[in-house]
């Protein structure tokens, strides 16, 4: 790719397969990937296939395939999003999550009691999606789909942003769909302006793993993808806490100011159903690990530190004995 989805044409190397641009910070693929080949006509053979989420997914990039995913997303990441989409939107509001992949999240969504879909490019993903979850999805992209504009409360975008060969595009689409006091919730790999791909390779830095070039077309920093969605008249961002804080960041943006719900309110209505109890459970458990995995992080550390002074006394002794 020889522009940056601001425009601009004026690129600094940062690596063989990456540039910078100088006017919003943003990391650009120089191999790229246009729109038309985003699509996917011959399911075997074409990039975001079937063969992306088994072979690639496993063999080249070393993740688990969709199968395995499909039971470990459920109870991680699906369930940290949820906690956000509770915080600023409760059930039954619309959601339609863009790039749903095994659809999981879509699912859980649905048990929550939100009324959930997705979108997918591969219609074998698509049809894995509906026969694994009994969810909605449709093939994409988002441009080609029959839905009425104004009537989505919620578009989720959840390691999607950076795949995007036209961006600014995509998301005006979005936005036609989202009711004005709507939100996107997006998760994408964070950029960091200061990062020198030499210092990365050196340190084996978390980040390096984002650098796929034939995939991650646009890897932005917090001010690019502010300028980003300033583009399509979204001002209002809000960044919480990445489940993969060490190279994700993740964000609710708006076109109007967003409320907060409070857990107590949300709790609430999960509560009123039967399904929305089972959700409730599942995060109910999620935060006893975390709690549970703090406990451990205190009880290593306070062990780490007993340990040190263990080793600090036994050199006192040794110096001590010396000197008699």
């Amino acid at each position: 790719m020889s522009k940056c989805w601001c425009g601009n044409e004026v690129l600094r190397l940062f690596s063989s397969e990456y540039s910078v641009c100088d006017k919003c910070q943003t990391l650009v693929s120089l191999v790229g990937m246009s729109p038309e080949q985003l699509k996917v006509k011959n399911d075997e053979h074409d990039f975001y296939g079937k063969q992306y989420w088994l072979n690639h997914q496993n063999l080249d990039l070393g993740y688990p395939d969709i199968h395995m995913r499909s039971r470990n997303d459920l109870t991680e990441r699906n369930l940290h999003w949820l906690v956000t989409l509770l915080k600023y939107k409760l059930p039954s509001a619309k959601v339609l999550e863009l790039g749903c992949s095994h659809g999981s999240f879509v699912a859980l969504m649905n048990q929550a009691g939100y009324k959930a879909s997705g979108i997918e490019m591969s219609p074998w993903v698509v049809n894995f999606g509906k026969k694994t979850f009994n969810i909605p999805v449709d093939i994409g992209p988002i441009e080609n789909l029959n839905i009425p504009n104004d009537s989505l409360d919620i578009i989720v975008i959840m390691d999607v942003l950076e795949h995007l060969p036209e961006p600014v595009q995509t998301l005006n689409q979005c936005f036609k769909l989202l009711k004005p006091d709507g939100f996107i919730l997006v998760q994408t790999p964070q950029f960091k302006s200061e990062m020198n791909y030499s210092e990365l390779l050196e340190s084996k830095a978390p980040f390096l793993e984002q650098l796929k070039s034939d995939e991650h077309l646009f890897l932005f920093t917090r001010d690019s993808v502010s300028q980003l969605f300033g583009l399509c008249n979204a001002k209002y961002i809000k960044f919480e806490s990445a489940i993969f804080s060490h190279y994700d960041m993740y964000f609710v943006v708006s076109r109007q100011p967003l409320k907060e719900n409070t857990t107590r309110v949300s709790e609430q209505v999960l509560l009123s159903s039967a399904s929305g109890r089972m959700a409730q459970a599942l995060l109910d458990l999620r935060e006893r690990e975390i709690a549970l995995i703090e406990q451990l992080k205190h009880c290593e550390a306070d062990r780490y530190a007993r340990w040190e002074q263990i080793g600090t006394l036994t050199n006192m002794v040794k110096e001590m004995e010396r000197e008699k």
